[in-house]
């Protein structure tokens, strides 16, 4: 990570024209995307921040719409785990970033589309987290609307959105709401669809594990985990 860091650096600074510097930020911001996803499992709140504002910084400069959803949607996730005094930087980060896409969606491509449709569901994920029952299922309805105009085959690899994830994505709304038997139902539906990405599957079997727990299926849990 740090030589990527390095070379996407280098980039932008060896652009010569606007629109060239402009792609080389859209770069260096996803190299540091994908440095969040390794920082945010260490024991350096202060290094995740760092990443995490100029991945910010990077995918302002670059103008792009993709490059800077899904800045924000790693700066959400960064807040919303920091705790409950968090979840109001998470949701004015979401918000902000959901407005600026907003017009854009009817023409967007399916990668932009996608970022705002996972925006929509850290909104709702946030929400459960509150326990907002009736403010976190909405935008989980909202998302997956969002979910089914994108092509059936379609799998954003940076956050996993598409029409296959909203399964999982239920079961984590209904865990997070404390909703055992609610948790167990939307375990039962979403088994029906493979979720394409391994590490993304295993999590899911994670929160499925977390709903028979709290249905009170203790034994149920622990085959999940080892599934996981």
């Amino acid at each position: 990570l740090p030589d990527l860091i390095r070379d996407a650096q280098a980039g932008v600074r060896q652009a010569d024209t606007g629109a060239e510097r402009r792609a080389a930020h859209a770069i260096l911001a996803e190299v540091y995307s994908l440095s969040q996803f390794f920082v945010a499992y260490q024991p350096d709140p202060a290094l995740l921040w760092r990443v995490a504002d100029r991945g910010l910084i990077a995918a302002q400069e670059s103008e792009d719409p993709h490059a800077i959803g899904v800045a924000a949607w790693l700066a959400a996730q960064a807040h919303r785990d920091s705790g409950p005094a968090h979840y109001d930087a998470a949701d004015a980060v979401n918000m902000e970033t959901l407005a600026y896409l907003q017009p854009l969606l009817p023409d967007a491509g399916d990668d932009v589309l996608a970022i705002a449709g996972a925006l929509t569901f850290e909104a709702g994920y946030t929400a459960a987290r509150r326990g907002q029952t009736g403010t976190a299922w909405r935008y989980w309805a909202q998302a997956r609307h969002m979910a089914a105009r994108l092509p059936a085959d379609y799998y954003h690899p940076a956050t996993s959105f598409s029409r296959a994830i909203m399964g999982a994505h239920a079961v984590t709304v209904a865990v997070e709401l404390h909703q055992g038997g609610e948790s167990v139902r939307q375990a039962a539906a979403s088994d029906a669809v493979t979720i394409p990405s391994r590490p993304r599957r295993a999590r899911h079997r994670i929160e499925e594990a977390r709903g028979y727990q709290l249905d009170g299926q203790p034994d149920v849990a622990l085959a999940t985990l080892a599934q996981a």
